[in-house]
């Protein structure tokens, strides 16, 4: 919640917006003067030498309207960031171009979306019988995600497997993730299982295929799934992420897997060819996206309807859009041309800036916008505060979020900490923060625009928290007390539960020992040692870096013990993992 950037921002946005039949067949006035000050209102900000840049294009009835320029495609060399800019879409949202090629090769005849995937590669387990492609597409499959696993074994979500590590990885899976054909998790195994399998049909490397069949026939020269990305690529731009106000680092944390390393190279010209692919209802893309939506499913575990190969259904005002879109929440297409309106976006700033698109839109469909939803006005003058009064915030603080990942809905505790006079924020193992009294419960950082505002419903209720962030993208977290107590355990009750443990899947050994401080640490070859904490009844936190940032997130271990009440093995879980055993594989004397 602080300045780092979860998920990657060096994309393409593509807005287009339609109305619902009883709108159709309205038309929007646009006035090229005023849309270009809107855009300036919008984007100014970047427009200097020390910003990365953007690239926006506006599209009525398929006629460019204005096309607009800010900051930098290169900040180390000062090259300015253009229209024919190159740019990487990120992970998540380049599936909508894989998922188009399996509807062109089930179009093709080459292969069915309804085929097994066994069909294609035998040695996968025998519960992944009735698994087949949709299921990939929908995440249903039950497959683990690569990441989301391997992150136990590995120090970081950057390292490469080859593709028989990938596969062996798959074909070694004990039993399903979730119920396959029912279920839901989300998957990158999905896609990169998928991608396997449509060389295997097309009998050609994906980058060739798409390049053939999807991006040549529409004249993007410039966009292709990338192979390699340390290949030199001219007019590409690196991408930029800020951990500070306005100081920015080159972005070289993205993710690599062999068979879903889909990154998707583009500019904001080549998207004009892509935005009429979809304006045209007999083009081959259009017809793509019928076959997708046949058996295709929206994420269970979500509010707005969002497919997983990339289109979220969203109203703007009275109008429909459609958003194209990956789950890290950077939309770049949306159809039904009633109102014929388009808006393109590239960028390699490694921002969330979504709500500036928004923005956009209202103001293109000359929609009341009174009803926006202003920002909670704080002060930031701190005010003395007694410790003593501080006490009644201090304690630890549950958030639970909605979660694309899963049924298993997301936990993150924080926890607020009295020193001295002064109330601190835990916000990670490494990272406690000093917060500025401003009056009436409401604390301040001191660094950045967020507020921690502490309340009661009731004077008997238990303390909440509204945690305002109001840089980047504004949003509003809510927290709540944890009435859960951290349990204490005697040393001789964390004894018991050191040793070695063993991952089948993984073919993995990790030990635990309980260090001089009565803390069980967890002890791998690859990984730098973590404390397991206590939470509740045989439950621990294995803070772990999965993200591409500089945050933990948390995994939940479950211990599991025998009739004597020794240990037996315990269960990790997460988000994106809903089951990985490790065993107990060494016992102490006095357990033999």
């Amino acid at each position: 919640m602080r300045t780092q950037i979860i998920l990657s921002t060096t994309l393409i946005t593509l807005l287009t917006t339609t109305a619902f039949v009883s709108l159709s067949a309205q038309t929007i006035s646009i006035d090229k003067g005023q849309l270009e000050k809107k855009l300036d209102s919008l984007f100014n900000a970047f427009n200097n030498t020390a910003s990365p840049g953007y690239a926006i294009t506006v599209i009525q009835n398929q006629k460019v309207i204005t096309k607009k320029e800010y900051g930098r495609a290169s900040l180390e060399h000062n090259v300015p960031f253009n229209h024919n800019t190159i740019v990487t879409i990120p992970y998540s949202e380049g599936r909508e171009f894989i998922s188009l090629a399996a509807a062109l090769l089930d179009q093709d005849g080459k292969l069915s979306l309804d085929d097994k995937v066994r069909k294609y590669f035998p040695k996968l387990p025998l519960w992944a019988e009735s698994v087949t492609l949709q299921d990939l597409l929908n995440h249903s499959s039950g497959f683990c995600d690569e990441w989301a696993t391997l992150v136990l074994t590995q120090a970081s979500m950057n390292n490469r497997l080859d593709e028989s590590q990938f596969l062996n990885f798959l074909y070694n899976q004990p039993d399903p993730q979730v119920e396959p054909g029912k279920g839901y998790m989300y998957s990158n195994s999905d896609f990169g299982l998928l991608r396997l399998i449509l060389e295997k049909a097309s009998n050609e490397k994906l980058p060739y295929y798409m390049e053939r069949r999807i991006f040549k026939p529409l004249h993007m020269l410039s966009t292709s799934l990338r192979i390699n990305k340390e290949t030199v690529i001219e007019n590409h731009a690196f991408s930029y992420f800020s951990d500070s106000p306005g100081v920015y680092k080159v972005w070289l944390r993205d993710k690599t897997s062999p068979g879903g390393n889909y990154f998707i190279l583009t500019s904001a010209n080549d998207q004009e060819r892509w935005a009429g692919a979809f304006a045209d209802k007999n083009s081959f893309v259009t017809k793509g996206f019928e076959r997708l939506r046949q058996n295709a499913r929206p994420i269970p575990v979500l509010k707005e309807k969002y497919y997983t190969y990339g289109h979220k259904i969203k109203k703007i005002g009275a109008y429909e859009t459609t958003i194209h879109m990956g789950v890290s929440g950077y939309s770049y297409l949306s159809r039904i041309p009633s109102v014929g309106l388009a808006i393109i976006c590239t960028t390699n700033n490694h921002e969330p800036y979504s709500e500036k698109l928004d923005e956009l839109a209202i103001y293109l469909l000359q929609i009341d916008n009174n009803s926006k939803k202003q920002l909670q006005k704080f002060s930031s003058t701190p005010k003395p505060i007694k410790g003593e009064e501080l006490q009644k915030y201090a304690g630890r603080y549950l958030s639970f979020g909605e979660n694309f990942q899963s049924t298993v809905q997301s936990r993150t505790y924080y926890t607020m900490k009295v020193i001295g006079d002064s109330l601190y924020w835990q916000y990670s193992s490494t990272e406690i923060l000093p917060l500025q009294h401003i009056g009436n419960g409401v604390f301040k950082d001191p660094d950045f625009a967020v507020w921690l505002r502490f309340f009661r419903t009731h004077p008997d209720s238990l303390m909440q928290v509204e945690a305002h962030k109001q840089f980047g993208k504004p949003e509003i977290f809510n927290w709540v007390k944890d009435t859960n107590v951290e349990p204490f355990y005697p040393r001789e009750y964390l004894q018991k539960l050191t040793g070695k443990y063993y991952s089948k899947h993984l073919d993995f050994y990790l030990s635990i020992v309980l260090n001089d401080d009565g803390k069980l640490v967890v002890k791998r070859p690859t990984i730098a040692d973590k404390f397991l904490q206590s939470h509740s009844a045989d439950e621990f936190i294995l803070l772990t870096d999965f993200q591409e940032t500089d945050y933990e997130v948390n995994f939940w271990i479950h211990f599991y013990f025998n009739q004597a009440g020794i240990p037996t093995h315990f269960d990790v879980r997460h988000g994106r993992l809903m089951h990985h055993r490790f065993d107990r594989i060494n016992q102490h004397s006095d357990e033999k």
